[in-house]
């Protein structure tokens, strides 16, 4: 119950934020950042009908071909989803935008956009939109990742944008934020928690092992391989650290062993001990 409870008051949060986003920065500059918000952007500014309606009337449709392909529960949460964001966007059209700078109101509509859609999504829901339509997609032309249609449709509304207002600065500022957007769903969604993982081939592991841990207070992992040209077996260590500790941990190796092999990648989250909570 508490669980269902934190997932209704998040989605309300995150479509309350997109309306926020849409009245005070995004629409009153005819900033369209790809999607049926953006698109509701440009119909609203030839035709005058309420931004939040234009979001339902476009969905409707999307929402009966979704029907065909996704579960009734999934489907039904993504209604609820899209039914407050409209509702949301009408309601709060009395805001007066607070800038009238496009670049400002890019970055910043941007910001909240993301912000908003991450919440719905980290929720487990949608809002409906090219989202649904893109998974749809995806099982017609399997070849084309759902994160592809995404960009294809979201660049085909950015483009549309400037071809309707006839000002090719529209569909800049609009990429502009469209990719913030993007990045702040990503880092909400995906977890902010940006760690460096990093694989030592070296013959002096048990060393190595021992000063990680007594240095940096992290575990290290021995994974076995070996050498695809001489056969040798190979251990290595895999070690995971936050961004601030990779410098210390490639000190550590370039002391014990300068001639270890080191890969060093970068991890989006971890889960687990001495990381983020699972």
């Amino acid at each position: 119950m508490r669980l269902r409870i934190k997932t209704i008051l998040t989605v309300i949060a995150g479509t309350l934020t997109m309306a926020v986003a849409l009245n005070l920065l995004l629409a009153p500059r005819d900033l369209a950042p790809g999607g049926l918000s953006g698109l509701s952007i440009i119909v609203n500014h030839i035709t005058g009908v309420p931004l939040g309606l234009l979001i339902m009337i476009f969905n409707i449709p999307i929402f009966l071909w979704g029907l065909k392909h996704f579960s009734r529960k999934y489907m039904l949460f993504s209604l609820a989803g899209m039914f407050l964001l409209s509702v949301f966007t009408d309601v709060l059209s009395f805001l007066r935008p607070i800038t009238d700078d496009f670049l400002l109101s890019a970055v910043y509509g941007g910001v909240l956009m993301g912000l908003g859609v991450g919440l719905v999504f980290s929720s487990g829901c949608t809002t409906g939109g090219t989202d649904i339509a893109a998974q749809i997609l995806k099982k017609r032309f399997p070849f084309i990742s759902v994160g592809r249609f995404v960009l294809i449709i979201d660049a085909f509304i950015v483009t549309l944008a400037g071809l309707v207002f006839g000002n090719w600065e529209v569909t800049l500022y609009s990429a502009i934020a469209l990719y913030i957007s993007t990045y702040i769903i990503d880092l909400i969604v995906e977890g902010g928690d940006f760690a460096k993982a990093a694989y030592i081939i070296s013959d002096k592991k048990e060393l190595l092992a021992k000063e990680i841990s007594k240095q940096l207070e992290r575990g290290t992992t021995v994974l076995h391989g070996s050498s695809f040209y001489s056969g040798e077996k190979k251990a290595v260590l895999l070690c995971v650290v936050n961004k601030y500790e990779i410098t210390k941990l490639k000190n550590i190796i370039k002391e014990i062993d300068e001639s270890a092999f080191v890969i060093v990648s970068d991890t989006r989250e971890v889960l687990g001990n001495g990381f983020k909570s699972h």
